[in-house]
């Protein structure tokens, strides 16, 4: 008989923290605990325990048996945007560029729309540092990487003397055209680690060896200034883990789409790591049904984060913005708004509207009818108020609700001042944040030029399955999936990923005067050859490629992999020569040894920008221009396997709980309330009715008809 075994993943969000346990036969068990602010770690293994309990074991029981255990957590990310002020840094930089910190591309970035139209009033972002804490060094290196002035290593140990007098626990190196040649930062860094061995100390071109200083300089000072927490966070956790039983090494999610073992990840790569798990349960699900095109929406407790899971691979952002900073690391693409089941509805004074968010009750206090303090109502004590949410079976019945509180709230903050029936108010709750939401996907179909008829949306998150039908309405996707695991998705979706590494770095390679057609814009590839690029433009290609390609071996090496088990995907950032912005482009080739290498480039660039912005917006009198290549490395890593079950019948009546009372469309109605774990494969849902889950509930209105698959995961339709 095979060794008992478990894949056991956790997700930290801004309200709970989730847990999924996969079993060898592909049934999963799914655990919740309140997050933990002050201590991650506290929430993660109660998470755990939640889980272990309804499977009658302990969590030692579990964890021993683990053969892989990861974690996705919004440490680094809840430091970034609360304002935590971590380490005290200091940053050494080129001399005549020290206030590059403090002129911010984007002063509006990282706040509401409504805020943004009002720049004036909407202040600048908090510096990373103070201005005092920024020394700039003689030393220049050019666009081309080669040095014009040396480094003036005198200068770099008085400057450390400076801000080691002043106090800072950590030191950035910052020095332009430093991903060309890395040199002076090396050696700057040196300098520190034999002046002072135990100061944290990293350079921009380790952290983020890309073109665009501001946000390389901003990458590296945040990885410092939450790299020491959360290492500390992992080295605890994987102690624990240790005392336990575990021998498998801690992975934890990454916003590039994988995971990486937690000796080895980069702090800044954690960043909105959270929300890419859900993708990934996306992309899995979307191979497990194949399907062409998929949508994610997953609704939490702060937030609600779209993604988009096309034919092709998923994107990166260019300039992510985390909290109001601009950075260089690269992320999955993820559409978010402030609305989520703690999303606080309050009244705008001057309008006398009702608003929504995008500030939330997190879960401490959390809503109002949680009895833990909170005084301002939020979408779930809608959700209650409405009889939506049955406030005795909240998490299966281990935490009651208080809808005489949540009733008061709403009647207090909103309906009085409205002079709304405290119903009408809480169901105008409910339909505004279902609005915005669903206002959020359009812009993701309308920006993407998707058609949604042929795209399936998942919905997801504790919040995704009461408010689904609401905000998909009108949307015309080919059809709806509400997972099972809807609740603790996103922990399920980075259980399906793999071990992921990716490496970037800036050649600003030009291939001009490229004869092309005048009729059709279009290159002609059979007069380009390698005259076209210059020998050193060659050299650069080929040897940052190579550079790109053992660092990934040698990292993942270092977890213990082979050559052979990892698989090298190769990438480039192409524009048309003047143009400002790129777009990425998978490389056919990864070395330019023939003029049919270098065909095969430009193809490829021409192809995908006719794909991206059509043929009449193609401008190759200017050549082509590569700005930026990258090398993902990945590692195939053990997956649930999901069971497919046998045909029941349509008839759900095993499953009908019982009748209550919910407020619909400006009346009480009688609904019909089903167990989910009574469900059967084939099972019809097709009136106003509510599905209850222990850690969630599913709101089908009339308009709607539920169909249990085989997976006995709910796919709903329009009637």
């Amino acid at each position: 008989m095979a060794k008992e075994s478990y894949i056991i993943y956790v997700d930290t969000g801004g309200t709970f923290t989730d847990a999924v346990v996969v079993g060898q036969d592909g049934n999963f068990v799914t655990g919740k605990a309140d997050t933990t602010p002050d201590d991650l770690q506290i929430s993660f293994f109660g998470a755990i325990s939640n889980a272990a309990e309804k499977m009658g074991k302990s969590v030692k029981d579990v964890v021993e048996k683990a053969s892989q255990i990861g974690y996705g957590t919004t440490f680094g990310t809840n430091m970034v945007v609360s304002g935590n002020p971590g380490p005290k840094l200091g940053f050494i930089t080129t001399k005549g560029v020290e206030n590059r910190l403090f002129q911010w591309r984007l002063r509006t970035a990282g706040i509401p729309k409504g805020e943004a139209m009002h720049m004036i009033s909407s202040g600048h972002p908090e510096p990373l540092l103070p201005r005092e804490l920024v020394v700039g060094v003689t030393e220049r290196i050019d666009y081309r990487g080669e040095v014009v002035v040396p480094l003036q290593e005198d200068q770099v140990k008085k400057a450390v003397e400076e801000l080691v007098e002043a106090g800072v626990e950590g030191i950035g190196i910052g020095f332009l055209w430093s991903f060309l040649n890395d040199s002076h930062e090396k050696r700057a860094k040196e300098i520190v680690e034999e002046m002072v061995p135990d100061l944290l100390v990293a350079g921009s071109a380790e952290v983020t060896p890309v073109i665009k200083e501001y946000s390389r300089f901003t990458s590296l000072l945040i990885d410092l200034k939450i790299g020491k927490g959360l290492r500390n966070l992992l080295k605890r956790i994987e102690l624990r883990l240790a005392e336990l039983g575990c021998e498998r090494p801690l992975l934890v999610m990454q916003a590039i789409g994988g995971t990486c073992q937690s000796k080895i990840v980069q702090p800044g790569t954690t960043l909105h790591s959270g929300p890419v798990g859900g993708m990934a349960g996306v992309k899995y699900f979307k191979e497990l049904y194949g399907l062409k095109n998929a949508m994610g929406s997953d609704v939490g407790g702060t937030s609600f984060d779209v993604t988009v899971v096309p034919e092709t691979d998923v994107r990166f952002l260019r300039a992510p913005i985390v909290g109001r900073y601009e950075i260089g690391t690269p992320m999955c693409e993820i559409i978010t708004i402030g609305s989520g089941g703690g999303t606080i509805a309050w009244i705008e004074k001057i309008s006398n509207t009702l608003r929504l968010g995008p500030h939330s009750a997190g879960s401490t206090p959390g809503p109002v009818c949680y009895d833990a303090g909170g005084t301002e109502p939020t979408v779930t004590d809608a959700d209650v108020v409405l009889g939506r949410i049955d406030p005795n079976f909240f998490f299966g019945g281990k935490r009651k609700l208080n809808k005489d509180k949540a009733i008061a709230a709403i009647k207090e903050k909103i309906a009085e001042p409205l002079g709304l029936d405290v119903y009408d108010a809480a169901e105008g709750i409910c339909k505004i944040v279902d609005s915005a939401m669903g206002s959020l996907l359009k812009q993701a179909i309308a920006a993407k030029g998707i058609d949604p008829s042929q795209y399936t949306l998942m919905v997801f998150g504790g919040g995704g399955p009461p408010h689904g039908a609401g905000y998909s309405a009108g949307l015309g996707f080919e059809k709806i999936i509400i997972p099972a695991c809807a609740s603790v998705f996103s922990a399920f979706g980075a259980s399906t990923s793999d071990v992921t590494h990716r490496y970037e770095t800036s050649p600003l390679i030009a291939v001009s005067n490229l004869p092309f057609s005048p009729i059709t814009l279009k290159f002609e590839l059979e007069n380009v050859s390698l005259a076209n690029l210059s020998s050193e433009a060659v050299s650069k290609f080929n040897t940052m490629f190579e550079t790109l390609e053992e660092r990934a071996y040698s990292e993942t090496g270092m977890e213990g992999y082979s050559r052979s088990e990892v698989m090298l995907k190769h990438e480039f950032l192409g524009r048309y020569g003047g143009q400002l912005w790129e777009i990425p482009v998978s490389s056919p080739v990864s070395r330019i040894m023939s003029d049919h290498d270098l065909r095969a480039l430009i193809d490829s660039f021409e192809t995908e920008y006719v794909k991206t912005y059509t043929k009449g917006a193609m401008v190759p009198g200017g050549g082509v221009e590569i700005t930026s290549i990258a090398v993902t490395a990945t590692v195939s890593a053990s997956k649930p396997v999901m069971i497919k079950r046998p045909y029941v019948g349509a008839d759900a009546s095993q499953a009908l709980k019982g009748t209550r009372q919910t407020y619909y469309e400006g009346s009480w109605q009688p609904t019909n309330i089903y167990a989910m774990d009574r469900l059967q494969v084939g099972n019809i849902i097709d009136e106003l009715a509510i599905i209850e889950a222990e850690d969630t509930t599913v709101i089908i209105p009339r308009d709607r008809r539920v169909t249990v698959d085989e997976y006995l995961n709910l796919v709903m339709e329009e009637r």
